[in-house]
């Protein structure tokens, strides 16, 4: 009889078969070229014995799989039934019959009954367990920029990089996904197969952070710049550069608080929300929404650097600087040939004086000596807010853009008949229409709010304190009325008097008296 293989040919798998499964000697079979398919063999066997089909199982190593080959029988015309090859791999091979693929048994089935030898085809697999996930910590804050700026010249600024990592209030920060459990599996046997658990690992975070009840999600409690300590997180309100701010800092922007333990070098700026220098700051520019405190001093360098707050702004001296504070200038020691616009003056110490330069206050100036001995024209101009008057002006241009608007559109409309519905209906007639409206609407309010800066910018009552002596040279000008100081006076207070439109003094008590 002849015998041949399922699927790829191999003499070698005849021959093999032969020898080690049916047990036949060399002289019993003979592997030959099949006449039917050129490269094809076929198993001659010359036996006379009976020998029954034979079924092998192969279970893989891990119990996850298990392969099945089929022998068909010698000299015996008997046909294998799908319930038996069923049966011996629940009972002898102890299979769950869950995991036979049915499909892929009959099939193999169907060629042993042919009278083809099937090896190793895949007949069972069980449920490999997927192992966890181990958590995962996501940093979600940039690291800081250290490379100089490429400006669209082709020039580098050298002073346009940070060293700080700065976040926003609400700014989520760190994720953090916790660890996966994994998915059991099962073996052919049906035998559980426990998966491995992720890693957990843990968030560690400081001051100004929080988290959300899953702790899942991490945030920045307030504007501020973080600090990495270790594996620690921290977000400070408060930016801290020790030393200087230089060519190994960079410039400094930040909305919170900046404080610089050393000194502002030439050209650099800072900005932030309030700023405190415990040292000196060249003529450098420092902008602050609300305050500024320099406590040792300012040297500036003509018009070069500026100092601007929203709000007050403390220094200990400035020489030849340029100051704009939205409210109170206070001067521990002296200033020096400096143009300062603030909504007060103070300079009180003991031997604190204002010597040349431009000042422009709103309300009122409080200082021990004004001017100095041979020092020339000063020049202290009171009554009016700049600053207001800015935001006025800004308003006003605004007022004259949209009326000139409204004027063009008007006239646009007026020559078109609008009680056409086919041409209210027009898009480009319609926009018209809406941006006259609204125009119309916007305008009234405008004016109110100029009209309400203008008046807040005029201080009816300006008013200048000096508890010391006021010098010769320096001209007082308040509400556009100008008084010239033509000798000096000793613990005087200035005032405008409405009524006669002139600028008037009154000696005030001596502190040391």
């Amino acid at each position: 009889m002849t015998i041949c293989i399922a699927g790829e040919q191999d003499k070698h798998k005849l021959d093999f078969a032969a020898r080690n499964i049916y047990t036949l000697p060399s002289d019993e079979f003979r592997v030959l070229p099949s006449s039917l398919k050129d490269g094809d063999y076929i198993l001659e066997v010359t036996t006379i014995r009976l020998i029954e089909p034979i079924i092998k199982v192969l279970v893989s190593e891990d119990m996850l799989s298990a392969r099945i080959s089929f022998y068909p029988g010698i000299n015996i015309d008997k046909q294998i039934k799908y319930q038996d090859v069923v049966l011996h791999l629940t009972v002898k091979n102890k299979i769950n019959p869950v995991y036979i693929n049915d499909t892929a048994l009959k099939e193999a089935i169907d060629l042993l009954n042919e009278g083809y030898i099937v090896e190793n085809v895949l007949i069972c697999e069980g449920t490999s367990p997927v192992q966890g996930k181990d958590a995962n910590i996501e940093y979600l804050f940039e690291r800081p920029n250290i490379k100089p700026k490429l400006l669209p010249n082709g020039k580098v600024d050298y002073k346009e990089f940070t060293k700080f990592i700065l976040v926003g209030k609400d700014q989520l920060i760190v994720k953090y996904t916790p660890p996966d459990k994994g998915k059991d599996g099962r073996d052919i046997f049906g035998n559980v197969i426990k998966a491995k658990e992720g890693v957990d690992k843990s968030v560690e975070v400081g001051e100004g952070v929080y988290s959300n009840l899953g702790k899942t999600e991490y945030r920045s409690k307030y504007n501020g710049h973080i600090i990495l300590s270790g594996n620690i997180v921290s977000v400070l309100p408060m930016l801290q550069v020790n030393g200087d701010v230089d060519m190994h800092i960079g410039n400094v922007r930040f909305d919170g608080t900046i404080y610089v333990t050393g000194n502002v070098q030439s050209g650099f700026i800072i900005d932030s929300d309030d700023i405190i220098v415990e040292g000196i700051v060249e003529h450098a520019d420092l902008k602050a929404r609300n305050t500024i405190v320099i406590k040792t001093g300012i040297k500036g360098i003509g018009n070069k650097g500026s100092i601007k707050a929203g709000g007050n702004i403390s220094v200990g001296y400035c020489e030849n600087a340029n100051i704009s504070a939205g409210g109170e200038l206070s001067i521990e020691k002296y200033c020096f040939n400096s143009d300062i616009e603030a909504a007060q003056i103070s300079a009180v110490g003991k031997d604190s004086i204002i010597s040349g330069g431009d000042l422009r206050v709103f309300s009122k100036l409080h200082v021990t000596n004004l001017g100095s001995k041979n020092s020339g024209k000063m020049e202290v101009s009171l009554g009016y807010s700049p600053l207001l008057q800015n935001k006025a002006e800004k308003v006003k241009v605004e007022i004259n853009q949209l009326s000139e608007s409204l004027e063009k559109i008007n006239d646009v409309l007026s020559k078109i008949n609008i009680q056409d519905p086919k041409i209210q209906s027009n898009p480009k007639v319609k926009m018209l229409l809406d941006n006259s409206d609204a125009f119309k609407r916007r305008l009234p309010l405008l004016e109110k709010k100029y009209n309400e800066l203008m008046r807040k910018s005029v201080c009816d009552a300006p008013k200048v304190i000096v508890e010391n002596i006021i010098y010769s040279g320096v001209e007082l000008n308040m509400l556009n009325i100008t008084r010239k100081i033509k000798s000096e006076m000793s613990h005087v207070e200035f005032t405008y008097n409405e009524l006669s439109r002139e600028i008037i003094n009154r000696p005030i008590q001596n502190k040391e008296a």
